[in-house]
């Protein structure tokens, strides 16, 4: 894919691997819009790809709202009259913990903002990408959507639903001019990723898979999973799951642990004054 001209959508762009993403689009000539709920922060960062000489648009999007979706894509057809590719990435995986310490408000949050928040976004969208011929719908997935961690079951199980979604979704629209990727990223360098103290050989920086993306997306990948020790995992999981199982048990039973551990110390840190 020529990114050069194209209109995309990235939600969730006002941190992490969604800016990133909508700046490293920008300087390929994209025409990028950037969405989240945080719109003193997405104008900002708008303004500033426009003083770059890139072409940037900043709109309000609540992903968890039905209103709020419609009224962002409908701003962007009135400005640009099309939309090339919308890339799903808003959401985040909350704080490591046991599921059985967790309330059922707190599975259905992951499941509003990765599921049907990707959901929303693409019933928005799919009625200009069908009659304009043309359209990428990027779905951002995760290792664990394949290979499921505990102390994160409901991001797991959200995730895994993605990609289910996107891979049924691929295969009603194919030969109808919308295609659909599944793009998950490695353990990243962001206020997300840091609240996974996961130990393991490396975590990307959000300009590294944004990167990535940026590759997935130029040679029409079908699903890409960034990271060559995800990877890696992902061949361990088709060759022996127990295997994998016992992994993935042993990472997020460690990360958890020094998650826990890292607030009780803040609980317990004594208040100072000024």
């Amino acid at each position: 894919m020529e990114l050069e001209g194209k209109v995309i959508v990235v939600t969730g762009a006002s941190s992490g691997i969604g800016l990133a993403s909508a700046r490293a689009l920008a300087r390929e000539g994209a025409r990028v819009i950037l969405a989240a709920r945080s719109m003193d922060r997405l104008s900002a960062e708008a303004e500033r790809l426009r003083r770059e000489g890139g072409t940037a648009m900043a709109v309000e999007m609540d992903v968890t709202s039905d209103a709020s979706v419609e009224a962002a894509v409908a701003s962007i057809l009135e400005r640009f009259g099309r939309i090339d590719v919308v890339i799903n990435n808003a959401g985040n995986g909350g704080r490591l913990s046991y599921w059985e310490s967790t309330d059922a408000a707190f599975t259905r949050a992951m499941f509003e903002v990765h599921l049907f928040g990707m959901e929303r976004v693409t019933r928005a969208v799919l009625p200009a990408m069908r009659a304009q011929g043309s359209g990428t719908v990027v779905n951002i997935a995760s290792t664990v959507a394949w290979v499921p961690m505990p102390t994160a079951a409901a991001y797991c199980a959200a995730k895994a639903a993605v990609v289910a979604f996107s891979e049924a979704l691929r295969g009603e629209l194919e030969g109808r001019g919308v295609r659909v990727i599944v793009f998950g990223p490695p353990h990243t360098r962001t206020a997300a990723g840091d609240a996974w103290p996961l130990e393991g050989p490396r975590t990307f920086a959000p300009e590294w898979v944004a990167e990535e993306l940026i590759r997935t997306l130029r040679r029409g990948r079908r699903r890409f999973l960034a990271g060559a020790s995800n990877r890696s995992l992902l061949m361990i999981q088709r060759v022996s799951p127990d295997l994998a199982a016992r992994i993935m048990k042993d990472i997020g039973l460690r990360a958890c642990s020094k998650s826990l551990a890292a607030d009780r110390g803040a609980a317990a840190a004594p208040l100072t004054s000024r």
